[in-house]
């Protein structure tokens, strides 16, 4: 299994887990909270973010459904950010005792476990590089060279467009104002969801500045 599935864990863990419903804007867990448990996402959105001193807001990645979070209460005492509900979500909660324990006598479940913890890792990092390029419109333009279709050209923005602007550190208009430039300028067009680059744009390396061709859209996973 790609993804922690609730059907494909062990007895031992599926007889102790519990369920919870968020509604829009419900704090899961909050910053240095007694750490409990680990959770998959059944159905909605997760925000994981921090708080800065001054009242701002360091969003870090979003969790779409079928994915795990919260794995560092695996080994800490205390969740080290705070998980926002960005839509009525249902949650599966994981002990993390128990899911520990299932973990070391379960080597699949282990291996599948680890396996998206370094898909998440790459992530990660392509989103720290795709931040650090000050151009709003260039940060777009070569998101969309990251995420290119097989045929060369297309990109399908499967995305919520919100969720898309905070994984690129944008606000919504920002990420608006930058396609429509894009889209001004003929280097892209664009039909609702689906974008094509320019052929001499679509063709160029995708390594130049930015390590990796993987999709940071998890549903292509």
């Amino acid at each position: 299994m790609n993804r922690l599935q609730l059907h494909q864990l062990p007895p031992a863990l599926r007889a102790v887990v519990a369920f919870k419903n968020l509604a829009a804007g419900q704090v899961l867990f909050a910053q240095n909270e007694p750490a409990e448990a680990v959770y998959i996402l059944e159905s909605g959105c997760i925000q994981l973010l921090n708080y800065t001193e001054d009242g701002g807001q360091i969003n870090h990645y979003s969790v779409s459904a079928g994915e795990s979070f919260a794995e560092v209460a695996l080994f800490n005492e205390r969740y080290v950010c705070t998980a926002i509900a960005l839509e009525p979500s249902r949650i599966i909660v994981l002990p993390k005792q128990a899911f520990l324990k299932v973990l070391r006598t379960h080597p699949d479940l282990a291996e599948t476990f680890m396996s998206q913890l370094a898909k998440r890792l790459h992530e990660s990092k392509v989103l720290l590089e795709l931040r650090s390029i000050r151009s709003a419109q260039k940060r777009v333009l070569h998101y969309l060279q990251l995420n290119v279709q097989p045929d060369g050209k297309t990109v399908d923005l499967d995305l919520p467009l919100k969720k898309l602007a905070d994984d690129l550190g944008l606000t919504p208009e920002a990420l608006s104002r930058a396609l429509k430039q894009l889209h001004k300028e003929g280097i892209i067009s664009r039909k609702k969801r689906k974008v094509t680059l320019r052929k001499e744009l679509s063709e160029l390396d995708p390594n130049q500045g930015v390590s990796g061709l993987l999709s940071i859209n998890s549903k292509k996973s």
